[in-house]
């Protein structure tokens, strides 16, 4: 199989690059190398720097492949940065995707799929959260997600792409970024193998559906190998559990020896507070389901932080 993934030197498109190289595919990663690093990047595995934005994308596309998929994982990721500039945001996550999905197309790529978020849902009236729950979002975030998905549906019906929407729970790893979704994660386990204390913001009771990097990759490939969706469809990537921040920071302050000393903020505008979606629609079409637990996954992630800060 022959691979685009733009935004592939970040944390999830880089695990997402290695994971195709590993199994034999030739493997093209595009990324502005804004955010991302590009020793992320796997070895053996083409790095094209170059914005999703740029109008030339067709073009460069074209030069590089042919394709049989794009993965489109480029985006900003800071939800909270998108409260303060919601124009920012739009202008990567709302038109460099609608860019990506007409380059891929005019590029005659096989198939596209592209990384949306359970932002999508905004705060959802049941839980778990289906695929048919209500749209409302209550972020930019969220709101340019969604665009993405429109667009990635419009393209799909009026060009005949086959193109996939996974709508991820809040990813983690031991390579989650501070200013990621799962960021709490890692700013928890920097601080907490420093015998510091971590804020919470609010009461703390508010949830996440966290599900693993190498979990959602699993779905990716999945997905790739599958049978291409006729023309458009929405995977929810999750597993199923909501985790407070509470139960969190106790979770990860057991795996150290020091006391664990929790502060308390405001709440911050915009957070969602619960999230736990159903990922049985993806199931049923793959069979995948999720395999890392969050008590084996915050283990790894608070050894990582150690090698990482000496600790």
């Amino acid at each position: 199989m022959r691979v685009l993934i733009t935004g592939g030197a970040g944390f999830i498109g880089g695990t997402l690059a290695r994971a195709h190289r590993d199994r034999g595919d030739h493997v093209v990663v595009l990324d502005s190398l804004v955010t991302g690093v590009a020793s992320q990047v796997p070895d053996g595995v083409e790095l094209v720097q170059a914005d999703i934005r740029d109008p030339n994308l067709p073009t460069i596309i074209r030069s590089h492949g042919p394709f049989d998929l794009v993965s489109h994982h480029a985006a900003l990721k800071d939800v909270r940065l998108a409260l303060l500039d919601p124009r920012a945001d739009a202008d990567v996550n709302v038109l460099g995707t609608l860019n990506v999905i007409r380059a891929a197309v005019d590029a005659e790529v096989g198939r596209l799929t592209f990384a949306s978020s359970a932002a999508v849902y905004g705060d959802p009236p049941s839980f778990p959260t289906t695929e048919d729950a209500p749209i409302v979002p209550i972020s930019p975030y969220g709101i340019g997600k969604y665009a993405g998905e429109l667009y990635g549906r419009y393209f799909a019906h009026a060009r005949g792409v086959p193109v996939t929407a996974f709508r991820y729970g809040t990813v983690f790893g031991t390579h989650t970024p501070e200013a990621s979704e799962a960021g709490v994660i890692a700013i928890f386990a920097r601080r907490i193998v420093a015998g510091e204390g971590v804020v919470i913001y609010g009461d703390g009771l508010q949830t996440r559906d966290f599900v693993h990097v190498d979990d959602i990759v699993r779905a990716n490939l999945a997905v790739a190998d599958a049978a291409p969706p006729s023309p458009f469809v929405a995977y929810n990537v999750a597993t199923g559990v909501e985790t407070s921040v509470v139960d969190l920071a106790s979770h990860m302050g057991a795996l150290v020896e020091h006391p664990l000393v929790v502060s308390h903020e405001p709440a911050k505008a915009g957070e969602v507070r619960r999230n736990r979606m159903d990922a049985s629609r993806l199931h049923a079409a793959t069979g995948w389901s999720p395999r890392v637990d969050m008590a084996s996954g915050l283990a790894a992630v608070i050894t990582a932080a150690r090698d990482r800060h000496g600790a």
